[in-house]
């Protein structure tokens, strides 16, 4: 995806996220939460030139989705690396800059959970809610750094 594209996506999961109660809505907020943080580190990965911008969306990596002729379709096509779908998948073929570290570490601690969160039967608390926001905040403040500092 472009980098532009993926902080609206961002933006359209952050207005959802503010409408759920995570201990209520628990799979739903994890799910949103993990996904935006996807999200910034792919712009961030962009942004820093560690993977490739481009109007494609990641399937089953190496399949991308690229927009078709028509508004509303898509074509599968296999493409070089662009975005990763989780945090060490797949793995980036490429020197990661030092400065990106912070937010790979708190999008590791957010799929930590992952397989609880979704598939699982996790019972959420008060205490894994505080501990996935504050790793998603990092991720978010951590990947903003980049793409601010990277992007025009």
């Amino acid at each position: 995806m472009l980098i532009r594209d993926h902080l609206k996506k961002i933006r359209r999961i952050e207005q959802s996220r503010s409408k759920l109660v995570p201990l209520a809505d628990y799979e739903l907020w994890y799910f949103a939460t993990m996904t935006a943080a996807v999200n910034a580190m792919n712009a961030a990965l962009h942004a820093a030139g560690a993977t490739v911008a481009e109007r494609c969306f990641a399937h089953n990596v190496p399949v991308y989705y690229r927009p078709g002729r028509r508004a509303g379709t898509f074509t599968p096509v296999v493409r070089p690396f662009g975005d990763i779908e989780h945090v060490d998948s797949p793995e980036v073929e490429a020197l990661i800059p030092e400065r990106l570290g912070p937010a790979a570490l708190a999008l590791r601690q957010i799929e930590a959970l992952r397989e609880q969160s979704v598939r699982g039967n996790l019972k959420p608390s008060r205490a894994i809610v505080a501990r996935i926001e504050t790793a998603y905040r990092r991720c978010l403040a951590a990947s903003d750094a980049v793409i601010g500092a990277d992007t025009p």
